[in-house]
């Protein structure tokens, strides 16, 4: 029997996608990081409904595909939502290896807890200030900058929270933010910060995977940026990085293989060379969505409208005279933080300064591009301009 079909707008459909895959690659580390089946279930359920999304893009490009020009025009949407299907893959697979009872090495673990942003599982005391609280009215991603993208409640899982869905006490919170927020959450929370000592051994391979796994989200935001802001410059670095990162694939690779000389868990190894595959497509997924502006494709208006409506957006916030960020570092206003919002670059005159340290000094007319929330986005903007806080 053929499947229905129910017309859905193509900016629709991209908007999930995009969000679909961003909730995923969450899901899939937080599966691994935590030993979740319940986690990985989750994600193979988004990887069937991101097969459907591509199946109603598809059939849209069939059909309104008439001539050159109009073809022209839908190439670059399908090879963005090839990409967001390729990320689907790749954290499925990822997602897989739990599901099947596969064995990951421990220093698998260790390199997401070394990672810049953190993923942690933050219980909710009776206590606590959150209780009977909405999550849209909590405003934590432009708050304290903290995404909440699953929750434990008993025995049954909310993925993601709807904006009217309340904390109750019993919950457990799985989120993504920078150390000090996610330490901020656990003070609401009424729940301890999570200790953790590293284990001693194979420190070469653990450091260049928690690098791996910040390159490749870093990657796909910048992508995106490339497409939205139409900048070749940064098209080209996500190439720069996607070469970086198949270096890094071929020595951890490499080093995986020379460590089972002497490793007594072969398995464990195994399993990491699985995720170390899957890191390497999202990748070349994000390197393919760069590939557009390279190109130099027409990509449809539609695009960016889509963009401007997911869960977290990426924006650009132009810096004025009157501004407060002016002569402060990104350490000393500590955006990430306070407004929810990450600094991927700094474009400064024709330069961008790409993932800028916390010790770089903002100037008058710097323009910076950010993701987060559309809050969050919205409150650099409003500051960068001259307004308040």
């Amino acid at each position: 029997m053929a499947k229905s079909f129910k017309p859905r707008s193509v900016r629709e459909l991209l908007t999930e996608m995009k969000d679909v895959s961003d909730l995923m690659i969450d899901l899939a580390y937080a599966a691994v990081l935590f030993e979740s089946d319940e986690l990985a279930d989750r994600v193979h359920e988004l990887e069937t409904r991101m097969d459907g999304l591509m199946y109603h893009i598809r059939t849209i490009a069939a059909v309104v595909t008439r001539n050159v020009h109009e073809a022209r025009k839908i190439t670059g949407i399908l090879q963005v939502a090839g990409a967001a299907e390729a990320i689907s893959n790749a954290t499925g697979d990822i997602a897989d290896l739990v599901r099947r009872g596969i064995d990951i090495h421990p220093v698998v673990r260790d390199a997401l807890r070394m990672a810049d942003e953190k993923i942690a599982w933050v219980d909710v005391s009776k206590y606590s200030i959150l209780v009977g609280k909405r999550f849209y009215d909590l405003k934590l991603p432009s708050d304290i900058g903290v995404w909440t993208f699953a929750i434990k409640r008993g025995k049954s899982w909310i993925v993601p929270p709807l904006r009217n869905t309340e904390a109750r006490a019993g919950d457990s919170l799985i989120v993504k933010g920078p150390p000090d927020s996610i330490a901020i959450l656990c003070k609401m929370a009424g729940a301890r910060k999570e200790a953790w000592v590293s284990r001693e051994g194979l420190a070469p391979i653990r450091n260049a995977l928690a690098e791996m796994r910040d390159l490749s989200s870093v990657m796909v935001d910048m992508a995106y940026s490339a497409i939205l802001l139409g900048s070749r410059e940064i098209a080209e670095e996500v190439r720069k990085i996607d070469e970086k990162f198949d270096k890094l694939t071929y020595k951890l690779s490499l080093a995986t293989l020379k460590a089972a000389k002497e490793e007594r868990n072969i398995a464990g190894l195994n399993g990491l060379l699985h995720i170390i595959r899957s890191m390497e497509r999202i990748s070349d997924a994000a390197d393919s969505i760069a590939d557009i502006v390279l190109r130099r494709m027409e990509l449809h208006p539609v695009f960016a409208r889509a963009l401007a409506e997911a869960d977290e957006q990426i924006g650009r916030a132009d810096v004025s005279k009157r501004s407060d960020f002016v002569d402060k570092s990104l350490k000393e206003l500590n955006i990430w933080t306070t407004m929810g919002v990450y600094v991927l670059m700094i474009k400064r005159g024709e330069r961008y300064m790409f993932d800028p340290s916390k010790r770089v000094r903002i100037r008058v007319g710097d323009s910076l591009i950010v993701r987060g929330s559309r809050r969050g986005v919205q409150k650099v903007k409003k500051a960068a301009a001259g307004g308040k806080r």
